[in-house]
């Protein structure tokens, strides 16, 4: 699905960015998208009940500031599910209910602070992981200089796969498995 143009984005971004709302508290009410709205719930019917995922291409990122994208991020979001969990329990070293993570190279501005132990916070390769949640939503900002590929699966579509064609496995896969956390 193509993105909307600056004008619509940024109409239902200011409300928040300008008023300092929390994104936490954005929905299809505070972030009115009246010309993508049937569209962004019939991704959500796709997500939720065909493919298990949808790839939304056409936002001019490079047009935004940070906060606006954020806001973007978030607004697209409420249209296609309402209902988003926490993340982390913590921002900028205070409590917060955070409902986003920037996926970045952080070595840089940590250097002589604590060890960053995630990959999601380097530039190292990331071995191939199930991301929790019902659904799992990443906006691009930028390019990387390299590297930067993704692979995406649907765990409940391999689920049913599974369950149809090696119900063995399933029952492998639904017993005690140790978690790294």
């Amino acid at each position: 699905m193509e993105g909307g143009g600056r004008r619509s984005y940024t109409n239902a971004a200011a409300p928040l960015t300008g008023l300092g709302l929390d994104f936490g508290f954005i929905t299809p009410e505070t972030f009115p998208l009246p010309s993508l709205h049937g569209r962004l719930r019939a991704v959500s019917e796709d997500i939720h009940n065909v493919r298990g995922f949808a790839v939304l291409r056409g936002i001019p990122v490079d047009r935004y500031d940070r906060r606006e994208n954020v806001a973007i991020f978030a607004g697209l979001s409420s249209h296609v599910g309402r209902q988003r969990a926490r993340q982390d329990h913590n921002f900028d070293g205070k409590p917060a209910a955070v409902v986003i993570s920037h996926i970045t190279d952080l070595r840089s501005a940590q250097s002589g602070k604590a060890v960053i132990g995630s990959p999601a916070y380097t530039n190292d390769a990331q071995a191939f992981h199930n991301d929790s949640g019902d659904v799992i939503a990443l906006y691009m900002i930028e390019e990387c200089a390299k590297g930067g590929e993704s692979l995406l699966a649907s765990s409940w579509r391999v689920y049913n796969e599974l369950a149809r064609e090696r119900p063995d496995l399933i029952r492998t896969l639904a017993g005690d498995w140790p978690v790294d956390r």
